[in-house]
């Protein structure tokens, strides 16, 4: 009786990660649209529980990591709430919006056509030249790649 209770944590456990994963990979990550709405506050909390699941893993502390997955998997269930769902419906939209239109202006190559929509979308690029927001990356051969002087 033990195991099942054991095993079965762990498969919730795994299955809760695996969804956070899925919902971050899918509606923008933690630089994406859906955590633009995170407080600093909110944005230290999630790094700090980041760290302290890495940290359980590198440590193979299987109890901290279980109580770290459990607090994520109770925070997780306060959020399926009907509002949410309907807040995730509308950034899906915006973000489909965006993309499109973005598509439309490269394809024209009207790049003051995609200044334009980041301004109007409020998107900012992350990152160092590479996989920024669209139309902020690094061309080819430029940047701090080792090979981007090569011919």
């Amino acid at each position: 009786m033990n195991n099942k209770y054991i095993y079965g944590t762990m498969a919730l456990a795994l299955v809760a990660l695996l969804a956070v994963g899925a919902v971050s990979a899918q509606f923008g990550g933690r630089n994406g649209f859906l955590n633009s709405d995170l407080t600093e506050e909110d944005k230290v909390e999630f790094e700090a529980q980041r760290q302290a699941m890495q940290t359980a893993i590198e440590n193979e502390d299987f109890g901290s990591w279980q109580a770290l997955i459990q607090e994520r998997v109770a925070k997780m269930q306060q959020e399926i709430t009907e509002e949410n769902f309907q807040k995730m419906i509308e950034k899906h939209s915006e973000m489909q919006e965006f993309r499109n239109a973005m598509d439309e202006a490269r394809e024209s190559g009207d790049y003051s056509k995609i200044q334009e929509l980041k301004e109007e979308y409020d998107f900012k690029g992350k990152g160092n030249g590479i996989h920024k927001g669209p139309g902020e990356g690094k061309r080819m051969r430029q940047g701090s790649c080792p090979y981007a002087n090569l011919e």
